[in-house]
């Protein structure tokens, strides 16, 4: 039976990484909108298509979300929305997200054709999302996911969250056994640099918040970075 403790491990994130496609953030935009004044609502509504297209560049208060999630949360605070509100209307959001036909998304085939060669080869695949575990078993299994991961971490708690799972993964500290790959640098990158681990940053509006092994604005950019780095584990795993 294979020592999983040695295996190299690839700890990926879900929203944004795995799966990418901006018909949830619209779909939450809309379900967060809904009890609003006209004007409030098409604030919302507006500066989150200001952002899908711009970023960071939308102007203020977007400079403060990294990725669609963030800026719908940061406009409906900024229209009065409370916590609570925001939580139901993710929760919503979820759950409309596996319907195919009302929420598109697209797994980047590249990708996981990747993530299959690389647990052919004896990389363990890790999903860790701060998503709860409500609805995430269904939303995975709608875009045919399970097969390319060894493991799934909801609810993670990133960014501290990821540095106790970078531990858990990799008790022995071997410092390149470990990738990480994401769309939030501070959330997906940062702990993983922290412990010397292989980081593949996807920087969709080109934020440059820190380093990374890799950056490219989508994953077909950071492959070739995950697969040397795969390859230069495997002769450990040759014994």
């Amino acid at each position: 039976m294979a020592d999983t403790t040695s295996s190299p491990v690839l700890i990926t994130d879900f929203d944004g990484t795995l799966y990418r496609g901006d018909a949830p953030i619209r779909r939450y935009a809309e379900h967060a909108a809904a009890a609003l004044p006209t004007a409030a609502r098409a604030e919302l509504l507006d500066g989150v298509e200001r952002f899908l297209a711009l970023g960071a560049a939308a102007g203020p208060p977007l400079g403060e979300a990294i990725d669609g999630w963030e800026a719908v949360a940061v406009l409906g605070r900024a229209v009065g929305l409370d916590t609570a509100e925001l939580n139901r209307a993710f929760a919503a959001t979820r759950e409309l997200m596996l319907d195919a036909a009302r929420c598109p998304l697209e797994v980047p085939a590249g990708y996981a054709e990747l993530l299959a060669e690389l647990r052919g080869e004896g990389v363990r695949v890790v999903l860790a999302t701060n998503s709860p575990a409500a609805g995430l078993d269904g939303l995975l299994r709608r875009l045919e996911l399970p097969p390319l991961l060894d493991s799934v971490v909801a609810g993670t708690g990133k960014p501290d969250g990821l540095r106790h799972l970078l531990r858990a993964e990799n008790p022995a500290g071997g410092r390149r056994r470990l990738c990480v790959i994401g769309d939030h640098w501070r959330n997906d990158i940062e702990p993983g640099r922290e412990v010397g681990a292989h980081s593949a940053y996807i920087d969709r509006f080109g934020r440059a918040d820190g380093p990374a092994d890799a950056i490219a604005p989508t994953v077909e950019g950071l492959l070739d970075s995950i697969r040397t780095w795969a390859t230069a584990q495997a002769p450990t795993e040759r014994n």
